[in-house]
């Protein structure tokens, strides 16, 4: 198993088990048979499994599972990943109780145990059975003194959160949480200002001219330089010109060489050193990003490509300059290496070279 896996470990549901008997009579049987379980699954199952044996273990109403919630709260043990599984089971009661006070109140809740962790995925069920009552409630931790709630207001309504639920309505309408991330932008956190980003660029997948113009109105915010050009990443590596205007970038005709390789071959664990060239076809001087796009093939006989950044160069007028590079083919619990044919790109404010191919071998 992977060590993201581990996060959510037999110690994890052991410790949460010990705070719930220290201050509630219940039985914990169920917690401790999830404990047996958790071996070979994956985080996600292991949340659920925990998720499930809380539920049979806490009261059995909104109103008395809340009150032991908050009552555990103040205990410092309660702390760390065990809050996951936890936040979504109050949730699931809430949600079970169906009245607007147990709806309103849970966001209470989620606001107390995302300073311990999160309440991003948990906020996911909410969002999906009422979105709009959810979100306005959401609106009002923009102004918490608190940086963890008031990041929660931002990732707990990304369009695209991974490990969450979707909300269908979060990627359809990306207007929807403008009010939310206008408010903490240029928040003095840069905890919450990356989550402000990276929203930003989940925008963007689906919604590029929103998110264009969303950028554009916060070029005048002191302070939001970052997450703007953090919100716009995915634009610039797909060579959107709005994109790369608002972040200062030329778009001037460039001439990306085919990446110069150490090696046609290289083994699966070593890495490949690599050479671009970008010329810069105008008169005037160009600010360039340059990265370099891997395309790499997959299990099913086709392809992947994936754009690694490489640097940010200004090139004089009918200039050129030379970066070098090197990419590594180890193995990551986050990715697999494939033997075969590979390629390398150099693409330059989106503009693509040739490829050069190589071979990779186990």
């Amino acid at each position: 198993m992977g060590a993201m896996d581990e996060l959510i470990s037999p110690t994890v549901v052991d410790d949460l088990a010990s705070i719930m008997r220290r201050y509630a009579r219940v039985d914990t049987a169920e917690l401790r048979t999830a404990v047996e379980t958790l071996t070979g699954r994956k985080l996600r199952g292991r949340v659920d499994t925990v998720r499930a044996a809380l539920l049979a273990t806490l009261p059995p109403s909104y109103r008395s599972t809340a009150a032991l919630t908050d009552t555990m709260f103040e205990d410092p043990r309660l702390d760390g990943w065990m809050i996951w599984p936890l936040s979504e089971a109050v949730v699931h009661r809430a949600l079970e109780d169906s009245s607007t006070v147990a709806f309103d109140d849970v966001h209470r809740i989620l606001a107390k145990l995302t300073t311990r962790l999160t309440g991003e995925f948990a906020i996911r069920d909410l969002l999906i059975a009422d979105h709009r009552r959810s979100l306005a409630i959401t609106r009002e931790w923009t102004g918490s003194p608190d940086d963890h709630v008031r990041r929660l207001a931002s990732e707990g309504t990304r369009p695209r959160l991974p490990w969450a639920k979707q909300v269908p309505a979060l990627i359809t309408t990306p207007g929807m949480t403008r009010s939310i991330l206008d408010q903490l932008a240029a928040d003095p956190s840069e905890y919450v200002r990356r989550s402000v980003g990276n929203h930003l660029n989940d925008i963007s997948r689906d919604h590029p001219d929103a998110a264009t113009a969303i950028a554009s109105d916060w070029t005048t915010k002191h302070g939001a330089t970052l997450t703007v050009r953090r919100g716009l990443r995915t634009l610039v590596k797909r060579g959107n010109s709005d994109a790369l205007a608002l972040l200062g970038f030329s778009t001037t005709t460039l001439g990306p060489e085919p990446p110069t390789l150490d090696a046609d071959h290289v083994r699966i664990g070593e890495t490949l050193p690599y050479t671009v060239t970008v010329q810069n076809l105008g008169d005037s001087d160009a600010n360039v990003v340059i990265d370099v796009v891997l395309t790499s093939p997959t299990a099913t006989a086709g392809s992947t490509e994936r754009v690694f950044k490489l640097a940010r160069r200004s090139i004089p007028g009918n200039g050129a300059v030379t970066v070098s590079g090197k990419r590594s083919f180890a193995p990551l619990s986050t990715r697999t290496i494939r033997a075969g044919r590979h390629s390398l790109m150099t693409q330059a404010n989106g503009q693509r070279s040739a490829p050069t191919f190589f071979d990779v071998h186990a």
